[in-house]
């Protein structure tokens, strides 16, 4: 045998052997939990002040993506990771899909859940869809999701009320129900976990709205902190430990099934905590900070690394069982290729993936594939990271172009776009790539055009009223 087909064999057996570990038997449960506007040093292991104990047990053994990046709003962010492509492909690129929005995410996209239900796993969504409620063709249950419980608009309150009309649902049917819908929510991921088969694969989506809003958190978490003075803050910090709680419930519910070990959990915030904005967007604004997104500038809504940046926690005990800790690049959009393929599913479709598998990050420690980050672009601003390098382009008057070194300047406090020209244009030309093939966005389009359609009165809105 020739040495060259005897290393062409080696490197044949030694693929088929990482393969084989990734893949071996039954593929794994995938519990996918989605905090909403969670400051990046807010639970208690990250340093903060919340009380995270369920939080604090899950990070203690699962992977931490440091330097995890999201879309700056939450719409925006649920879209990258249920398509594995960046919104402004499809033109969800602007701000948020509100109440009284009438697009949504266009059907032609495939989903994670379409993904997972093609390879035989039983699928459900949880919590805040966000991504389109006008149209059925846009509901969850038409986007590969068995079973749905939430809001569609996420226009609600915290605390819901029997006598009082919601945008709440199970399934397809509009329902009243009375309780602290974090709770709510954890209480029926719980149920549903609960009923499955362990013997065949689940995909559980839980889209909590917490601690966004930070309102109307039941008095027993409030007494948690009695030494907080600051009313926003001690409600912030009350909604996280509801979102803790809720946490720890579906926690619960995998060990009572004996598929916790089985299991891919993965956990983090749809962007940055919110702090006051100079205009109001109707996406979890707040007049008075209560996150704490630590160094990091500026929160929700903002392209700087407070709006952005976030920390991933991805947890599978047969696999990787171990804290570790990584500060390679990962952009959210990532975790549809890296599930599917987890998943045995068809990564193959007509429309290209942004994103890049992550699992030899996450098993072999390989350094991540990612070197380059597109964080978003629109019609009046836009801001991609390269290497260590981040370029901010604010279009709209006064224009202005940053340039950040997040190696050396993670709080983005030094703008060098002027001792870096070269750099400033390598990047404005990658960005300007991007841009050209950017969809029109659709929040833009339906904000100069006016409503066609009526839309429920019962989502606590003027339908003929902007918002």
């Amino acid at each position: 045998m020739s040495s060259l087909r005897f290393a062409c064999l080696l490197w044949t057996a030694a693929l088929a052997m990482f393969c084989g570990t990734a893949g071996a038997g039954q593929p794994p449960h995938i519990v996918y939990i989605l905090a909403d506007d969670l400051g990046a040093k807010d639970p208690a292991f990250r340093g903060g002040q919340a009380l995270t104990p369920n939080l604090d047990k899950l990070a203690a053994g699962a992977t931490s993506l440091n330097q995890f990046y999201v879309q700056p709003y939450s719409t925006q962010t649920r879209a990258a990771l249920l398509t594995g492509r960046y919104p402004m492909r499809y033109g969800l690129q602007t701000q948020s899909i509100l109440p009284s929005s009438q697009y949504g995410l266009p059907p032609e996209e495939r989903t994670l859940g379409q993904a997972l239900k093609e390879a035989g796993y039983r699928t459900a969504f949880i919590g805040k869809w966000q991504l389109g409620h006008s149209k059925p063709e846009y509901w969850p249950t038409k986007r590969g999701f068995d079973y749905f419980y939430g809001s569609l608009s996420g226009g609600i309150d915290y605390a819901l009320k029997k006598n009082a009309k919601a945008d709440w649902r199970r399934m397809e049917q509009l329902i009243r129900e009375e309780g602290y819908i974090t709770t709510l929510l954890g209480n029926d991921a719980a149920a549903w976990i609960e009923k499955q088969d362990p013997s065949k694969p689940f995909f559980l989506m839980l889209a909590f709205a917490a601690p966004q809003g930070n309102a109307s958190a039941p008095k027993a978490y409030l007494d948690r902190y009695p030494a907080e003075k600051d009313e926003a803050r001690r409600n912030y910090l009350a909604a996280v430990s509801a979102l803790d709680d809720a946490v720890g419930n579906v926690l619960t519910s995998l060990e009572k099934k004996h598929s916790l070990e089985n299991t891919l959990i993965v956990f983090h915030s749809d962007n940055g905590g919110a702090v006051p904005t100079k205009f109001a967007t109707g996406d979890g604004d707040v007049k008075k900070p209560a996150a704490d997104n630590d160094v990091l500038r500026d929160g929700m809504g903002s392209l700087y690394e407070g709006g952005v940046r976030t920390f991933a926690l991805l947890r599978w005990p047969s696999k990787f069982g171990e804290k570790e800790a990584s500060s390679d690049l990962v952009h959210v959009c990532d975790l549809f290729p890296t599930l599917v393929s987890l998943a045995g599913g068809k990564i193959e479709q007509t429309r290209p993936l942004d994103g890049v598998n992550i699992w030899p990050l996450l098993a072999e420690r390989q350094l991540s594939p990612r070197k380059e980050v597109l964080i978003n672009v629109e019609d009046l601003r836009g801001a991609i990271r390269v290497g260590e390098w981040k370029l901010i382009v604010h279009a709209a008057l006064p224009s202005r172009v940053e340039l950040f070194q997040l190696s050396s300047d993670p709080e983005e406090a030094e703008n060098r776009a002027e001792q870096n020209t070269d750099r400033v244009k390598e990047l404005l030309a990658a960005l300007n790539k991007y841009a050209y093939d950017m969809a029109p966005s659709k929040y833009l389009e339906e904000l100069y055009k006016p409503h066609t359609q009526e839309l429920p009165v019962y989502w606590g809105y003027n339908p003929s009223r902007r918002q």
